[in-house]
């Protein structure tokens, strides 16, 4: 009997980086299901309507930001929020959430990583 796949959710108001970051996590090998949202309200109206392991945000987007996604988000999901703009985000808020921080370009490695093993 193979692992429970992880339930991924990819949210970037820019389709090119959820589309990448989706094809390095669907050939790394490893069970996860993943869903893509570009428009982070159809993203919220998804979060907390359905049971997801990890959640990947991109923080400045219009309408809700990264972090307001987070916060919608279950305490036990994982939260990973990939950013280009380092300043304006709030490491408090980031540690309250428990979320890990990457910045632009991803280090797809690394994010495999956090997903998976940590």
């Amino acid at each position: 009997m193979g692992k429970t796949p992880l339930e991924i959710v990819i949210v970037d108001d820019e389709s090119q980086i959820t589309d990448l970051i989706q094809l390095f996590i669907e050939t790394s090998g490893k069970p996860a299901g993943v869903r893509t949202f570009n428009d982070p309200r159809d993203a919220k109206k998804y979060i907390v309507s359905h049971d997801i392991d990890v959640l990947i945000t991109d923080y400045k987007m219009p309408f809700v930001n990264g972090i307001e996604l987070m916060e919608a988000a279950e305490p036990k999901v994982k939260k990973i929020l990939i950013s280009g703009y380092v300043s304006e985000i709030a490491e408090d808020k980031l540690q309250k959430l428990q979320a890990t921080f990457f910045e632009k370009p991803v280090p797809m490695r690394e994010l495999n990583r956090t997903i998976f093993d940590g």
